[in-house]
């Protein structure tokens, strides 16, 4: 072991009233340190909610193409459903966890979890009359809603889970929710 040598005063760890930026206490957040977490939360809550709605229009052109072509049945647009339904409960807690991380009730979190997610029946709504009235756009709307969904994970979820340090478990959940997706395709039809 290295010996310190006797004319080097031997350093403390410094106390909370030594430490201090602009006579402010690092220890405590700051108002621009809470304002950037807010807004952060809220551009997430924004996304997912955007998100939202090609999701249901995926839905509900689903159930309005029923019967236009061979493979538009019920059971596929059921399964889309599903699968959509499955994947909105992860998307529920990214909106919710982070409210209630930030000091919200754990009741308001869960409602703000809810509304994010109230878009899609109103948008699937939307989707099924527009088959109904307009048939030759399914191809753009489908193309247009899986388009949004991955344009979304893409530029706004996964970068923001790299700069927290989750990249790879959000990259692994990605991969994951790849593999259930097409298994719920290939085994439900």
């Amino acid at each position: 072991m290295k010996q310190q040598s006797s004319n080097q005063p031997l350093r403390r760890k410094p106390t909370q009233e030594q430490i201090s930026i602009d006579n402010q206490d690092i220890s405590a957040p700051s108002a621009k340190v809470s304002a950037i977490n807010w807004k952060r939360i809220l551009l997430l809550i924004i996304a997912i909610t955007i998100h939202n709605i090609p999701e249901g229009l995926a839905v509900g052109v689903g159930f309005g193409a029923i019967g236009k072509t061979p493979a538009a049945t019920f059971e596929n647009a059921r399964n889309l459903a599903i699968g959509i339904g499955i994947q909105n409960f992860p998307e529920g807690l990214a909106v919710s966890l982070p409210l209630r991380g930030a000091g919200m009730s754990t009741w308001k979190s869960f409602w703000f979890g809810q509304l994010s997610g109230m878009v899609e029946p109103v948008a699937g709504l939307l989707g099924a009359v527009a088959i109904v009235i307009a048939e030759p756009i399914l191809p753009y709307a489908l193309a247009f809603a899986a388009g949004a969904m991955i344009y979304v994970v893409v530029d706004d979820i996964i970068p923001e889970a790299q700069t927290c340090g989750n990249g790879k478990i959000s990259s692994w959940g990605a991969v994951l929710g790849f593999v259930v997706m097409m298994s719920l395709d290939v085994g439900l039809g």
